[in-house]
């Protein structure tokens, strides 16, 4: 079996992440895998190239019928069985150079489709009804697209997977050592890191006299900003630190006690399934895929528009040594269950085989 992947970035992103656990498993199938991709020289291509998967640029123009021309080119060289979109606003190109060559192509959702089609503005429909085929990475968008007019059997559901190191710490009790809590993400709209920035400055007077650390993990356009409302707000270096992008997210997580979701709007983020597979609890905001991974059993979930629960509930959370290490236990348990490698391998594997079988 022959999967091509059209690709439309390898930057650090949950989508690109996704797209390497999804390369891993084809490859312990026996699957032969290769990309076309838009950009090139971005952080993932050298990963995904030491897989031993070829990465092919195909973006050398912006002028979007060039773009097809080529990905049709090189299609009609090098066949494949099955045409395989990794972003939504890639759905296009995959669907329209699929249909040409009569070949089958998957589209994909990576997030609660009411955000992506708004994104994508006058192509986001054409993204999602051009496809042959889609996948969603949560039950909640693959509902939606059905709604608008989606036939069930032309999507199926696939579970983001992760796979990381176990982590054996337990959290560490209140009130004799530091706790650490923490934001992961791109700091950009859609996650609003300033919400944890509030969140942290509002835990530091409500509780003047614990030991809490803050810390941010990720980069984006708001950074400057951000750094300014963190200083504005009293928050100095030693409270809040502003530290980057982190390839060595397990070291930052074995640190971590609380692990805090501010986001918008959602598909099923790879921050939360990592957090829970080294123990983390969790507190998350209510939107998109979140419900689908985040029960009661492993962390607190809140209403996206009420901050004053974000703040109950973190601070329920840094008070109750207890409660954190049943819910970062109950979390690596169901990771392990419910997320692995071995899901993913026969679930891709199962769609490949329903698609080329008809």
């Amino acid at each position: 079996m022959k999967i091509c992947f059209l690709v439309g970035t390898l930057g650090r992103g949950g989508a690109e992440r996704q797209l390497i656990y999804m390369l891993r498993a084809l490859r312990n199938a026996g699957v032969e895998t290769r990309l076309l991709c838009l950009t090139k020289g971005e952080p993932l291509e050298a990963e995904i190239k030491s897989l031993g998967i070829e990465v092919e640029w195909i973006g050398a123009s912006s002028n979007k019928i060039v773009r097809l021309k080529k990905i049709i080119g090189n299609l009609k060289k090098r066949p494949t069985d099955v045409l395989q979109s990794a972003h939504f606003y890639t759905n296009i190109y995959s669907a329209a150079a699929g249909r040409i060559l009569r070949l089958k192509n998957i589209g994909a959702i990576r997030n609660d489709l009411h955000s992506e089609i708004a994104a994508n503005h006058i192509y986001g429909k054409w993204s999602l009804r051009l496809p042959g085929h889609l996948i969603a990475n949560s039950e909640l968008a693959r509902e939606r697209a059905v709604r608008k007019g989606i036939r069930a059997e032309r999507i199926d559901f696939v579970k983001n997977v992760v796979e990381a190191e176990i982590g054996n710490e337990n959290p560490k009790p209140f009130g004799k050592k530091s706790l650490n809590i923490l934001f992961a993400g791109r700091l950009e709209k859609q996650k609003r890191p300033e919400l944890f920035i509030e969140l942290a400055s509002r835990l530091r007077q409500s509780m003047p006299d614990a030991k809490l650390n803050f810390q941010i993990v990720g980069d984006g356009s708001l950074r400057p900003t951000l750094e300014r409302l963190a200083s504005n707000l009293g928050m100095n270096n030693g409270e809040i630190s502003f530290l980057g992008v982190q390839r060595a997210m397990a070291d930052i997580y074995r640190q971590t006690d609380v692990l805090v979701l501010t986001s918008e709007h959602e598909g099923t983020p790879n921050v939360i399934l990592e957090a829970m597979t080294y123990g983390v609890p969790v507190v998350a905001t209510k939107v998109g895929g979140v419900p689908e991974i985040l029960t009661e059993a492993c962390g607190i979930l809140v209403d996206a528009a009420n901050f004053e629960g974000l703040v109950e509930a973190t601070t329920r959370l840094i008070l109750n040594s207890d409660l954190r290490l049943n819910l970062g236990n109950n979390g690596r348990q169901y990771v392990a269950i419910n997320h692995s490698l071995d899901y993913l391998q026969k679930r891709l594997t199962g769609i490949y085989d329903k698609l080329l079988g008809s």
